[in-house]
């Protein structure tokens, strides 16, 4: 009896059909699991090294975020929603220091579709730079006991402006 490579793989093609069907009767695949809601606090930055002063910011939020919530004056952040929360939390940040009021020269509530958000403009520094200060104010509120959030929040880049909105990441259209 003559056998070919083709007669080979025929019957290798002919048990893997076989144990395919036999497995999808006996066992049923189990079913996806519903994604738990995201609750937190994401930064879109892009790559790159920042500066010696936003790291200190990014410390002095994990290390000891009461610190800087005294020193951006921050006592509370109250609200229906996570962004009033944000709003009233950094509204006490701008007018409370000299620093954070010179850098950040705008605040402003905006729509997009069925999303609200903050509109932030950034004077004296990079956008970019103005953003992962407001993360680590934002990461060191949350720390701090003082920033209690129910959704997932990000802090975007949005035509040299600063947005913040609920969501997933790159969900904001301008």
């Amino acid at each position: 009896m003559k056998v070919s490579i083709k007669d080979i793989v025929f019957d290798i093609l002919l048990e893997e059909k076989e144990d395919k069907s036999k497995s999808s009767t006996s066992t049923p695949e189990p079913k996806s699991k519903p994604r738990k809601k995201r609750i937190g606090i994401e930064a879109s930055t892009g790559s790159g090294r920042f500066s010696a002063g936003v790291k200190e910011a990014g410390a002095l939020a994990k290390e000891d975020p009461k610190k800087l919530m005294q020193n951006l004056k921050v006592k509370s952040a109250v609200g229906q929603t996570d962004i009033e929360k944000i709003k009233t939390l950094l509204v006490q940040a701008f007018i409370g220091t000299d620093v954070m009021k010179n850098v950040y020269s705008g605040l402003s509530q905006v729509s997009s579709g069925s999303k609200t958000g903050l509109k932030i403009k950034v004077a004296e520094i990079k956008v970019r730079d103005g953003i992962k200060y407001l993360y680590h104010t934002l990461i060191g509120a949350q720390n701090a006991g003082i920033l209690k959030l129910t959704s997932l929040i990000q802090i975007e880049n949005a035509s040299n402006t600063v947005i913040i909105y609920s969501g997933e990441r790159k969900t904001w259209e301008i």
